[in-house]
């Protein structure tokens, strides 16, 4: 059987990345298909140099790194562009456009689905990307028919499952992401005295409540992560740490397991999808203060591996960051929490619903 991978687009390495990286895995010989790829980024030769990478007309355009909010529209043409005619089967994995790739009827396509577009479905990010009604309209109807060109959806949390069916009016098996549990065993943990997000810096992800509420309690905070609100989050933290948060950039993955090793507890802020770094927080041992909202609600256990926060306000989060240490959460809890999303069972579920699909 001849398969194909789509992706939305490679130019980080991230969690998203991290999943792409386990399908390879399954299947080896894969053609991987995206709409750009990022091929002076260090890590990302690293992990995909090896594997045989098609890029859309995208890559093409000068600039196109710089381009991203101006070639938006494009995206959804750019996977129509690709010829799926050799493959038996195609597998994409998105949050975005990915899905709109045109099969002939023989060829399977099995959508792994994380969220419809955010942009377009969820969060209000769209309007800092000048697009007018008009467009977000069109491209909401192209997203709802293009969904109908997947034969089988795959979602990646019960929130996306619950956001396909509301979207898109289809019907979607559950099968939660994995993380690599190996990478976090020989690590041992200890109270380094911090709170810690880690995160890309966007405006819907809310790290200004964490910056603030800590600022207020006087307690000390790092940041792992870049992005559009760097700016603006150092001007109301200060600069490396002078007022108690750290700005800490991107880091290696072992920098960022080292860091967390050493923290009071993972923050989010923001409403995820799914939530892997609270994944890996547990793995560590590490109890989550998250929003209690999406994805996290299904990998944080109220009271046991963590706490929620109900109200997006420095205030809810605040008490929540009080509430930390009487509420004595056992490490070993977070740890065995976190084996139910290990690689190994992850790998199994994929395989199981791919045979269910194509059979």
């Amino acid at each position: 059987m001849k398969v194909a991978i789509v992706h939305d687009d490679i130019v980080q390495w991230g969690g998203a990345e991290r999943i792409l990286l386990g399908l390879c895995e399954i299947y080896p010989e894969a053609s991987i298909f995206t709409s750009v790829y990022d091929y002076t980024n260090e890590e990302l030769r690293k992990r995909f140099g090896n594997k045989r990478i098609i890029t859309s007309f995208l890559q093409k355009i000068p600039g196109w790194r710089n381009l991203y909010k101006i070639l938006l529209p494009l995206y959804p043409l750019a996977f129509e562009s690709f010829n799926f005619d050799q493959f038996d089967l195609v597998i994409s994995h998105t949050t975005r456009f990915a899905k709109s790739i045109i099969t002939k009827p023989e060829t399977k396509h099995v959508c792994f689905c994380h969220t419809p577009p955010r942009f377009l479905w969820h969060f209000s990010d769209a309007i800092n990307y000048g697009f007018g009604e008009l467009l977000l309209t069109k491209l909401r109807l192209y997203d709802q028919i293009s969904s109908r060109r997947v034969d089988y959806f795959l979602a990646g949390s019960k929130n996306a499952e619950k956001r396909i069916k509301k979207i898109y009016h289809q019907d979607s098996k559950l099968i939660y992401p994995f993380i690599d549990l190996d990478r976090f065993n020989s690590i041992e943990s200890f109270d380094g005295g911090y709170f810690l997000v880690i995160s890309r810096l966007n405006k819907y992800k809310r790290i200004d409540l964490a910056v603030k509420a800590c600022l207020s309690l006087g307690s000390s905070l790092k940041i792992i992560g870049v992005g559009p609100q760097l700016d603006r989050l150092i001007d109301l933290g200060g600069v490396k740490g002078v007022r108690g948060v750290e700005f800490l950039g991107n880091l290696s993955d072992q920098m960022v397991i080292n860091v967390l090793a050493g923290c009071k507890a993972l923050i989010i802020a923001g409403i995820e999808d799914f939530g892997i770094t609270s994944i890996e927080a547990q793995a560590l041992g590490k109890p989550v203060i998250a929003y209690g909202y999406g994805g996290v609600l299904e990998t944080v256990i109220e009271g046991k591996t963590g706490i929620f926060f109900y109200k997006q306000t420095v205030e809810s989060l605040m008490s929540a960051i009080k509430r930390i240490d009487s509420v004595r959460i056992n490490g070993e809890d977070c740890k065995t929490n976190a084996k139910k999303f290990s690689k190994k069972l992850f790998f199994s579920n994929f395989k199981q619903a791919i045979t269910s699909s194509i059979t």
